[in-house]
């Protein structure tokens, strides 16, 4: 159950990070200042997205192994 929580965590952040670099394009002036929140909400994005398949690829894993009857 806690893995399910990560999960959505991270899926919420691969969508949600980009989305928030794009709309404080309407409040950010300056554009070096932009920059550095362009740069975080992708960053924030990959870390969703490697997160998100991270835990993923641990449960196809286990259950490859539940089903070939190890451990």
């Amino acid at each position: 159950m806690i893995s399910s929580g990560f999960k959505l965590i991270f899926a919420a952040m691969a969508i949600l990070g980009p989305f928030a670099a794009g709309a404080m394009r309407q409040f950010v002036v300056n554009d070096e200042v932009y920059a550095f929140f362009l740069v975080g909400g992708v960053l924030l994005g990959l870390v969703g997205l490697f997160g998100f398949a991270a835990f993923e690829r641990d449960e196809l894993i286990e259950h490859e192994r539940n089903l070939r009857g190890e451990r």
